[in-house]
């Protein structure tokens, strides 16, 4: 098995979107508690006082996370407290009885947890398996397997990697490690073998 690291465009702007969905949502947690403490008439802000924590801590990640963490390593983290904290407001809004204020709070606590879910699939490497039994090739929210059957041809440079399927179809691909020239040829030897063996049991089974 071959495994191959490359660019999923999909995947890329999704990134670059979670900087904003965590601005977004840190405004957005100052307004809910400022909407609470007044709800209380201003009497009581010990409730609010984490809200505001965590609505700092989601502004900075936003603003300063491609330099502070990179790899992402605590975003699910600060998605789990965004979350459980718009979940709390809910329950502080219901003892309010403010039920619109409750029910965009809970709203935005499961926007959170699913935004938690599927953010964990986008930080992950996105890596092109070859195997004996076909491709394996990472997407948004699962992976495709396509079998070599389905393939006409695989060609692994050094900056692409370039499938070619029956139907006349191609998906091409930017690989984002270093490929020494070595690594290349026994990649591309692997594909043309497994391609063959397809071939020639085709051949086989119609022969018979």
């Amino acid at each position: 098995m071959y495994s191959i690291l490359i660019k999923i465009d999909g995947i890329e702007k999704s990134k670059q979107s979670v900087t904003l969905l965590h601005i977004v949502i840190g405004f957005f947690l100052i307004t809910k508690a400022a909407d609470y403490y007044r709800l209380t008439d201003y009497k009581n802000f010990l409730p609010v006082f984490p809200v505001y924590i965590v609505a700092v801590v989601s502004l900075v990640y936003g603003f300063a996370r491609k330099r502070v963490d990179y790899t992402a390593k605590y975003n699910i983290t600060v998605r789990l407290f965004q979350g459980v904290t718009f979940g709390i407001l809910g329950i502080l809004m219901i003892r309010q009885g403010s039920s619109v204020g409750s029910i965009s709070s809970f709203l935005w606590a499961g926007l959170c947890l699913l935004l938690l879910f599927s953010e964990r699939k986008i930080f992950n490497d996105t890596n092109l398996l070859i195997t004996k039994e076909g491709l394996v090739i990472p997407g948004y929210y699962t992976d495709s397997e396509v079998s070599w059957e389905k393939l006409s041809d695989i060609i692994v440079r050094e900056d692409y990697v370039t499938i070619f399927y029956k139907n006349n179809k191609y998906q091409q691909y930017q690989v984002m490690q270093s490929l020494s020239t070595l690594e290349v040829a026994q990649i591309n030897g692997f594909c043309k073998e497994q391609l063959s063996t397809v071939e020639a049991d085709n051949i086989n089974i119609h022969l018979n």
